[in-house]
Protein backbone atom coordinates (compact mmCIF):
# COMPACT_ATOMS: atom_id res chain seq x y z
CA UNK A 1 0.00 0.00 0.00
CA UNK A 2 1.27 3.29 -1.05
CA UNK A 3 1.69 6.27 0.86
CA UNK A 4 -0.61 7.86 -2.02
CA UNK A 5 -3.44 5.50 -0.99
CA UNK A 6 -2.95 6.29 2.80
CA UNK A 7 -3.56 9.49 2.52
CA UNK A 8 -6.44 9.07 0.44
CA UNK A 9 -7.80 6.65 2.63
CA UNK A 10 -7.86 9.17 5.33
CA UNK A 11 -9.97 11.40 3.24
CA UNK A 12 -12.53 8.64 2.76
CA UNK A 13 -12.33 7.50 6.26
CA UNK A 14 -13.40 10.84 7.53
CA UNK A 15 -16.52 10.32 5.64
CA UNK A 16 -17.11 6.54 6.09
CA UNK A 17 -15.92 6.14 9.42
CA UNK A 18 -18.04 3.98 12.23
CA UNK A 19 -20.56 1.38 12.37
CA UNK A 20 -24.03 2.65 10.60
CA UNK A 21 -27.14 0.42 9.70
CA UNK A 22 -29.18 2.93 8.00
CA UNK A 23 -32.93 1.25 6.64
CA UNK A 24 -33.13 3.51 3.83
CA UNK A 25 -29.20 3.16 2.87
CA UNK A 26 -29.37 1.02 0.17
CA UNK A 27 -25.47 -0.50 1.80
CA UNK A 28 -27.37 -1.53 4.55
CA UNK A 29 -25.03 -2.66 7.76
CA UNK A 30 -22.02 -1.06 7.13
CA UNK A 31 -18.63 -0.32 9.18
CA UNK A 32 -15.65 2.22 7.54
CA UNK A 33 -17.99 2.51 4.54
CA UNK A 34 -17.63 -1.66 4.09
CA UNK A 35 -21.00 -2.98 3.33
CA UNK A 36 -21.65 -6.36 4.52
CA UNK A 37 -21.73 -8.01 0.63
CA UNK A 38 -18.61 -6.35 0.28
CA UNK A 39 -17.23 -7.89 3.37
CA UNK A 40 -18.84 -11.01 2.82
CA UNK A 41 -17.03 -11.09 -1.00
CA UNK A 42 -13.40 -10.60 0.84
CA UNK A 43 -13.72 -13.20 3.28
CA UNK A 44 -15.18 -15.72 1.09
CA UNK A 45 -12.22 -14.82 -1.23
CA UNK A 46 -9.67 -15.15 1.66
CA UNK A 47 -11.13 -18.74 2.41
CA UNK A 48 -12.71 -17.30 5.71
CA UNK A 49 -16.11 -17.93 7.37
CA UNK A 50 -18.39 -15.19 6.72
CA UNK A 51 -19.41 -13.07 9.97
CA UNK A 52 -20.71 -9.98 10.41
CA UNK A 53 -19.22 -6.57 9.23
CA UNK A 54 -19.47 -5.10 12.48
CA UNK A 55 -16.28 -7.28 13.21
CA UNK A 56 -14.75 -6.15 10.25
CA UNK A 57 -10.71 -5.25 11.74
CA UNK A 58 -8.49 -2.02 10.56
CA UNK A 59 -6.42 -4.40 8.56
CA UNK A 60 -9.20 -5.93 6.73
CA UNK A 61 -10.58 -2.54 5.97
CA UNK A 62 -7.48 -1.17 4.46
CA UNK A 63 -6.73 -4.54 2.57
CA UNK A 64 -10.49 -4.16 1.09
CA UNK A 65 -10.22 -0.50 0.52
CA UNK A 66 -6.63 -1.36 -1.63
CA UNK A 67 -7.98 -3.99 -4.05
CA UNK A 68 -12.00 -3.37 -4.33
CA UNK A 69 -11.39 0.12 -4.85
CA UNK A 70 -7.93 1.54 -5.17
CA UNK A 71 -7.00 -1.13 -7.31
CA UNK A 72 -9.55 -1.05 -9.64
CA UNK A 73 -9.65 2.65 -10.70
CA UNK A 74 -5.47 2.68 -10.68
CA UNK A 75 -5.65 5.22 -8.48
CA UNK A 76 -1.74 5.10 -8.34
CA UNK A 77 -1.53 5.57 -12.17
CA UNK A 78 -2.78 9.56 -11.37
CA UNK A 79 -1.26 12.52 -9.58
CA UNK A 80 -3.02 13.08 -5.74
CA UNK A 81 -5.88 15.50 -6.27
CA UNK A 82 -6.77 12.97 -8.93
CA UNK A 83 -6.24 9.90 -7.17
CA UNK A 84 -8.35 11.15 -4.40
CA UNK A 85 -11.27 12.05 -6.36
CA UNK A 86 -11.36 9.03 -8.64
CA UNK A 87 -10.92 6.85 -5.54
CA UNK A 88 -13.18 8.75 -3.21
CA UNK A 89 -16.19 8.45 -6.17
CA UNK A 90 -15.08 4.66 -6.35
CA UNK A 91 -16.32 4.02 -2.88
CA UNK A 92 -19.34 5.97 -2.71
CA UNK A 93 -20.69 5.07 -6.07
CA UNK A 94 -18.95 2.35 -7.14
CA UNK A 95 -15.37 2.04 -9.36
CA UNK A 96 -17.55 1.07 -12.86
CA UNK A 97 -19.51 4.56 -11.91
CA UNK A 98 -16.39 6.27 -10.84
CA UNK A 99 -14.74 5.58 -14.32
CA UNK A 100 -17.62 6.65 -16.32
CA UNK A 101 -17.88 9.98 -14.65
CA UNK A 102 -13.76 10.00 -15.17
CA UNK A 103 -14.50 9.41 -18.87
CA UNK A 104 -17.72 11.77 -19.05
CA UNK A 105 -14.94 14.58 -17.24
CA UNK A 106 -12.18 13.65 -19.82
CA UNK A 107 -14.68 14.36 -22.98
CA UNK A 108 -15.60 17.95 -21.21
CA UNK A 109 -12.17 18.63 -21.11
CA UNK A 110 -11.40 17.62 -24.55
CA UNK A 111 -12.74 18.50 -28.33
CA UNK A 112 -14.94 15.95 -29.79
CA UNK A 113 -13.15 14.22 -32.30
CA UNK A 114 -10.85 13.57 -29.27
CA UNK A 115 -13.18 11.85 -26.84
CA UNK A 116 -12.92 8.90 -24.93
CA UNK A 117 -15.53 6.34 -24.39
CA UNK A 118 -18.29 6.10 -21.78
CA UNK A 119 -17.72 2.56 -21.22
CA UNK A 120 -16.61 2.03 -17.01
CA UNK A 121 -13.42 0.33 -18.68
CA UNK A 122 -10.15 2.18 -17.69
CA UNK A 123 -8.03 1.23 -20.66
CA UNK A 124 -5.29 2.76 -22.51
CA UNK A 125 -7.59 5.40 -24.43
CA UNK A 126 -8.86 6.42 -21.09
CA UNK A 127 -5.76 6.44 -18.85
CA UNK A 128 -3.67 8.43 -21.76
CA UNK A 129 -6.63 10.94 -22.17
CA UNK A 130 -6.54 11.49 -18.20
CA UNK A 131 -2.67 11.93 -18.34
CA UNK A 132 -2.57 14.68 -20.48
CA UNK A 133 -4.92 16.53 -18.50
CA UNK A 134 -4.09 18.95 -15.92
CA UNK A 135 -5.17 16.23 -12.61
CA UNK A 136 -6.34 19.84 -10.88
CA UNK A 137 -8.82 20.66 -13.23
CA UNK A 138 -10.40 17.03 -14.38
CA UNK A 139 -10.49 16.26 -10.59
CA UNK A 140 -12.88 19.44 -10.18
CA UNK A 141 -14.77 17.84 -13.48
CA UNK A 142 -15.36 14.70 -12.17
CA UNK A 143 -16.63 16.25 -9.16
CA UNK A 144 -18.83 18.16 -11.15
CA UNK A 145 -20.02 14.87 -13.09
CA UNK A 146 -20.77 13.42 -9.33
CA UNK A 147 -22.67 16.41 -7.92
CA UNK A 148 -25.01 15.69 -11.41
CA UNK A 149 -24.98 11.99 -10.74
CA UNK A 150 -26.07 13.00 -6.62
CA UNK A 151 -29.24 15.46 -7.87
CA UNK A 152 -30.09 12.60 -11.05
CA UNK A 153 -30.15 9.31 -7.74
CA UNK A 154 -32.48 11.88 -6.24
CA UNK A 155 -34.71 12.76 -8.81
CA UNK A 156 -35.19 8.72 -9.50
CA UNK A 157 -36.01 7.79 -6.57
CA UNK A 158 -36.98 10.88 -3.98
CA UNK A 159 -36.80 8.85 -0.96
CA UNK A 160 -32.48 9.39 -1.28
CA UNK A 161 -33.28 13.20 -1.01
CA UNK A 162 -32.25 12.36 2.82
CA UNK A 163 -28.93 11.39 1.96
CA UNK A 164 -28.14 14.82 -0.66
CA UNK A 165 -26.95 17.00 1.96
CA UNK A 166 -24.56 14.87 3.44
CA UNK A 167 -23.43 13.52 -0.29
CA UNK A 168 -22.75 17.61 -1.14
CA UNK A 169 -20.81 18.34 2.26
CA UNK A 170 -18.58 15.14 1.31
CA UNK A 171 -18.16 16.71 -2.79
CA UNK A 172 -17.26 20.15 -1.46
CA UNK A 173 -14.95 19.37 1.51
CA UNK A 174 -13.38 16.79 -1.80
CA UNK A 175 -13.27 20.17 -3.56
CA UNK A 176 -11.49 21.91 -0.78
CA UNK A 177 -9.08 19.08 -0.40
CA UNK A 178 -8.07 19.14 -4.17
CA UNK A 179 -7.45 22.55 -4.40
CA UNK A 180 -5.27 22.48 -1.38
CA UNK A 181 -1.59 21.65 -2.39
Amino acid sequence: MTDKFLRCLRFVLKWEGGLSNDPADRGGLTKWGVTQATYDRYRTAKGLLLQSVAKLTDAEMREIYWHYYWLPVKADEFAYPLALALFDTGVNMGTVTAIRLLQRAINDLLPQQKWVAVDGVLGEQTLKAAKNLDAKRLALKLCDRREERYYAIVRANPTQRKFLRGWLNRLNDLRRSIQQP
